[in-house]
């Protein structure tokens, strides 16, 4: 069995993995507890592609539509890549009286 590989930081410091902001959302990456360094293994940086190409997709303005007494908005059909799809099941969850957030169910 392979041995788990430390970075040491310039610091001295082994780095920790960590959830660190990026741009404008947050990811898994390696972060120095002593000057805050930051930076990605390869694993973790093929997730960040993946994370800023979501991003990329969803983040723009839209608006709330009619679906017969209801009200509804459109997502992208890009969105299937990420597991969203016709039918599956998602949770909704109020974070303050102007946003919510939408969950895609396991």
């Amino acid at each position: 069995m392979a041995k788990e590989r430390k970075i040491r930081c310039d610091c001295g410091e082994i780095l920790e993995e960590k959830t660190a902001k990026f741009d404008h959302f947050k990811t898994e990456a390696m972060v120095c507890p002593n000057c805050g360094f930051i930076t990605l293994t390869k694993e973790q940086a093929d997730n960040y592609v993946k994370l800023k190409q979501l991003h990329q997709i969803i983040d723009a303005e839209r608006k709330i539509i009619k679906i017969g007494n209801s009200m509804g908005l459109t997502l992208p059909d890009r969105l299937q890549d990420f597991g969203a799809k016709i039918g599956k099941k998602v949770k909704i969850e109020a974070l303050d009286s102007k946003s919510f957030k939408v969950e895609l169910m396991a």
